[in-house]
């Protein structure tokens, strides 16, 4: 999502031009290094007997 808002941004379409603006895409990115962060610990959980 972080890369699809600021191509979509680019080309002007909306909703995702406002989107980008108004900074979504950091937050996408927070929530991507969040779970990335994270992706170890709960492929073990989630994997887990």
């Amino acid at each position: 999502m972080h890369d699809f808002l600021p191509d979509q941004a680019a080309q002007g379409h909306q909703p995702w031009s406002t989107l980008w603006t108004e900074g979504h895409g950091d937050t996408w990115r927070d929530d991507t290094e969040y779970i990335e962060r994270r992706e170890e610990a709960w492929t073990r959980a989630l994997l887990s007997d």
